[in-house]
């Protein structure tokens, strides 16, 4: 594996654990990820 193999990786893995961590965080504050702020319509948000 070459090194600019290795650093794209990690950026990639980077952003998704960031992705993650938001959609927890916005999860926990009762805003729905994604839904467009219609919560109402949204499944996955109570």
């Amino acid at each position: 594996m070459n090194l600019s193999t290795l650093i794209v990786g990690m950026a990639v893995l980077l952003v998704a654990v960031l992705a993650v961590r938001s959609l927890r965080k916005d999860k926990k504050n009762g805003k729905c990820g994604g839904c467009g702020g219609s919560c109402g319509s949204c499944p996955g948000c109570h």
